[in-house]
């Protein structure tokens, strides 16, 4: 039996609640990060691209709905801590030395985990790329309910940190606690 094969049969195992450790690589996290930092900075580019220079621009893609709109944010989630840069940058460099320090622990784990793990590390690599590189985050993706409320602009990283946040929770609720030890 390959290693790929090997693989799938342990997820085909574990998916079926037996407790079955891992003796061939596990891919899912790296290939997921990997490929949310490539897709995030990948729509970042076009979007400037597509815009050009100006600090606000956008392409109403539902109306009244959904916007496409160049936005510059010099902060957070929600625009807080706005204009810190080098705090910001440096909280997405310690979860991402967090989450290599304890990379065995996640491969380990069950493919829910893995996947949130990369889909978190992936999006925190896509905005530590802008502040490093920008000195912000580009967002482009704009809901908003007509002219009554607009939910903050956000981009494919914020979108990946919050389901692999979400997914993590979830395997922490729902795998057995002797599966996460």
């Amino acid at each position: 039996m390959d290693q790929t094969t090997t693989a799938i049969t342990q997820d085909a195992a574990e998916d079926a609640g037996n407790n079955v450790r891992s003796i061939a690589p596990r891919p899912l996290i790296a290939p997921i990060a990997v490929a949310i930092t490539i897709a995030d900075q990948l729509t970042k580019v076009a979007i400037c691209g597509h815009f050009g220079f100006g600090r606000h621009d956008h392409i109403t893609v539902i109306p009244g709905f959904f916007d496409i709109r160049k936005v510059f944010n010099y902060g957070a989630a929600w625009g807080l801590m706005s204009g810190e840069r080098v705090a910001l940058s440096g909280v997405s460099a310690g979860m991402l030395v967090l989450l290599w320090r304890y990379r065995k622990e996640f491969i380990g784990a069950g493919k829910l985990c893995r996947i949130g793990v990369g889909l978190l590390a992936g999006g925190v690599m896509g905005n530590l790329i802008d502040r490093v590189k920008l000195g912000h985050v580009v967002d482009f993706l704009d809901f908003h309910w007509k002219n009554v409320y607009t939910f903050p602009t956000f981009n494919i990283a914020d979108t990946a940190i919050c389901v692999g946040i979400f997914l993590y929770f979830i395997y922490t609720i729902l795998a057995p606690k002797q599966k996460r030890e």
